[in-house]
């Protein structure tokens, strides 16, 4: 299943509508794991020539329960989704599938304080 950058972010705002509520130093933190899960996946996918996408990766607060979490270059969503001369490299899909699983198992253990 392939989705494009905007749907996944509709996806993870409607989800986040169905959330408990947390504190916002929990938001924080978890958003922070989202960055290096990122990160980790970017790597893993040896997406870096020059290192300008990772360092370009970072948490942005979108609404009161919501962060955007990614790199900020252009070039991104090409990396992520391919072109015709290049395979896709779904790091933002396999690092969301990451964070999900622990923020399941972070909030039933009641860590981040």
């Amino acid at each position: 299943m392939s989705i494009t950058m905007g749907q996944l972010a509709s996806r993870f705002a409607v989800a986040a509508t169905k959330v408990d509520p947390v504190s916002d130093q929990k938001l924080r933190t978890l958003s922070q794991l989202g960055v290096g899960y990122v990160k980790s996946e970017i790597q893993g996918m040896h997406a870096v020539d020059t290192g300008t996408m990772l360092n370009s990766t970072t948490a942005e607060r979108a609404g009161k329960r919501t962060y955007l979490i990614g790199p900020t270059v252009h070039y991104a969503p090409y990396v992520a989704l391919g072109t015709s001369r290049m395979p896709a490299r779904p790091f933002h899909i396999a690092a969301a599938r990451k964070l999900s699983r622990d923020i399941k198992d972070i909030m039933r253990a009641g860590d981040l304080g």
